[in-house]
């Protein structure tokens, strides 16, 4: 053994050094505050306190103000009448029967309201109705349909061969869809083809005068009367009778039905397909937004038909829009 070995032997050797957990000291990251929540109302937001709801003030200060100027104008009509009377001459008993006369018109303007409400209520339910009957084949429902739109048309002249006819033969049907085809046959199809003919009127008139039209706001307002005239010559045709407030529900009606089925649809795109791309782009701007303000007032028109009428399509075919709009710029 060398000296270099032995001194290597000699040499103890050297033990891990030994440690415990206990003895290491863990830094660990500082621990950061929490992040806020986000503000979901608009006091959270500004940093005001939240409030809650009371009363509303200014309804009822707008309420309270509306009926102390109607009690104030009643007030004083009732003191000018009196004044009026007190003279005991011409001039009073002339302005009693005016003031008659007002209050009767008045009276029935809202009985004439509440009857176009009324009316038009009854063709929207019993269209639901008969459409309800015709797809569960509710023969009772069915009947009672029949019945109610019976006594809805009653007294109407044009109708009084299809209201005989189906006082003959309604008693010998036993199917729910075969009575309101029955009934639609006789009472509501020889109605369609005023109202197809109203629409194309319609249609064609506004064509023309928005072609030749130099003004764009007299287009507009045009167009405007000439679709509320067409809702009310519908409406009366298949007997809604409509007045002002009834006219506007109708409206209402109207679009929420042509949004619903997807038919507000309705561009450049259409018109070249009705009436060929060649012939569109040789048109002129003018004439261009005559066919287009004519298509318009063809899709409302068949919307307000869909809204109107008192049956569903069972039998009769429903008006179609490229059709309609064909006949419209003289293409059929």
């Amino acid at each position: 053994m060398t000296k270099a070995q032995s001194q290597t032997a000699k040499k103890p050797r050297r033990k891990p050094a030994s440690f415990r957990v206990e003895d290491v000291e863990i830094v660990m990251p500082p621990k950061l505050a929490p992040l806020p929540d986000e503000p979901e109302t608009e006091a959270e937001v500004t940093g005001l306190p939240k409030l809650e709801r009371g009363l509303r003030w200014g309804s009822i200060f707008l309420g309270a103000l509306g009926g102390l100027i109607g009690l104030l104008a009643s007030l004083w009509l009732y003191d000018y009448v009196l004044a009026l009377i007190a003279r005991d001459d011409w001039i009073g008993w002339v302005a009693v029967v005016l003031l008659g006369l007002v209050l009767v018109a008045l009276l029935m303007i809202i009985l004439r309201e509440l009857v176009g409400l009324m009316r038009l209520g009854r063709l929207d339910k019993i269209r639901h109705e008969a459409d309800s009957a015709a797809r569960q084949n509710n023969k009772p429902l069915a009947v009672d349909v029949t019945r109610r739109l019976k006594r809805f048309y009653r007294g109407r002249e044009d109708l009084a061969w299809g209201m005989q006819r189906l006082a003959e033969h309604e008693h010998d049907i036993m199917d729910a869809e075969e009575l309101l085809r029955l009934s639609e046959r006789t009472l509501v199809a020889p109605l369609d083809p005023v109202a197809r003919a109203i629409v194309a009127s319609s249609a064609k008139r506004v064509s023309v005068v928005t072609a030749i039209s130099p003004n764009a706001l007299v287009d507009m307002m045009f167009v405007a009367a000439q679709n509320m005239r067409m809702l009310r010559k519908l409406a009366t045709l298949y007997g809604a009778r409509p007045g002002t407030l009834s006219l506007m529900k109708l409206a209402r009606m109207v679009v929420t039905h042509i949004v619903l089925t997807g038919g507000i649809a309705l561009g450049d795109d259409v018109v070249q397909q009705l009436v060929g791309h060649g012939l569109t782009a040789r048109l002129s701007r003018k004439l261009g937004e005559g066919v287009f303000n004519g298509a318009l007032t063809t899709r409302i028109g068949i919307a307000t038909i869909d809204v109107c009428r008192p049956l569903p399509y069972i039998e009769q075919p429903r008006p179609r829009f490229r059709e309609l709009v064909a006949e419209v710029v003289g293409l059929s």
